[in-house]
């Protein structure tokens, strides 16, 4: 009888012990986080103590931004100094992602860990509102690549355009998961490849068709500024974030 209870006893520490390890998702956490990719929610599981996988949402909170821009008076002659007009930008932020990221952790015992995923977002990454537009660009509207890009009614709606697929690769301090804790906080170092920036606006060809085509610098005739050169060269986003996991199991 004593025999029975004594191994009764080592069986039942031998499964507590195990439930405490990291398995193939046995845990999962809850969290939060914030940072340059904005505010979000995430869920995280481990698989064995050396991966651990995340999937969540974040988002940039859509605070416009205005400025004055300065384009060419009359938009056929784009390539001249003819004279310029000041047209009102607003640009409004559209950007998020849906994430899955695979955590590795070189060390069994330890929180640094290496980290590769995806990401996911709308291609319309900022919105971009001009107003107040010159008569003719109601008619004839700025020659882009054999486009007409119209105003109506005085307004031109575009947005900045990326990738909707985005690879990540960074590195990370803490785990989600720990089983002596119900509270864990994370954080995340890394970049996300979005692809060449872009500013694009609905344009009409000779035949009446329409297509979303990319703004260049040189069909503003310089005027903007270079800005539109400098966002192109832009291809990676630094991605740094901070994170609040709770326990479910």
């Amino acid at each position: 009888m004593k025999k029975i209870l004594l191994l009764s006893v080592l069986f039942c520490l031998a499964v507590s012990a195990t439930a405490q390890e990291p398995g193939c998702f046995n845990h999962l956490a809850i969290g939060v986080k914030a940072g340059t990719a904005g505010v979000g929610a995430e869920l995280a599981a481990p698989i064995g103590p050396f991966f651990q996988v995340r999937a969540g949402y974040a988002m940039v909170p859509p605070v416009s931004i205005n400025r004055e821009v300065s384009v060419p008076e009359h938009p056929g002659n784009q390539g001249s100094d003819k004279g310029e007009w000041t047209v009102n930008a607003k640009a409004t932020p559209n950007l998020s992602n849906a994430e899955l990221l695979l955590d590795i952790f070189p060390m069994e015992h330890s929180g640094f860990h290496i980290t590769a995923g995806m990401m996911y977002g709308p291609k319309n990454a900022v919105k971009v509102h001009g107003s107040n537009f010159p008569d003719d660009y109601n008619i004839a509207g700025l020659n882009v690549d054999d486009y007409l890009v119209k105003a109506q009614n005085g307004n031109i709606d575009g947005y900045i355009g990326l990738d909707a697929l985005r690879p990540y690769l960074g590195v990370g301090f803490g785990r989600a998961v720990r089983t002596n804790r119900t509270v864990c906080v994370t954080c995340d170092l890394g970049a996300v490849y979005w692809g060449k920036p872009g500013l694009f606006a609905p344009g009409e060809d000779v035949f009446g068709d329409w297509e979303d085509v990319r703004i260049t610098s040189g069909a503003l005739n310089g005027r903007d500024e270079g800005l539109i050169d400098k966002a192109e060269k832009l291809v990676v986003y630094p991605m740094i974030n901070v994170h609040v996991f709770f326990n479910l199991f």
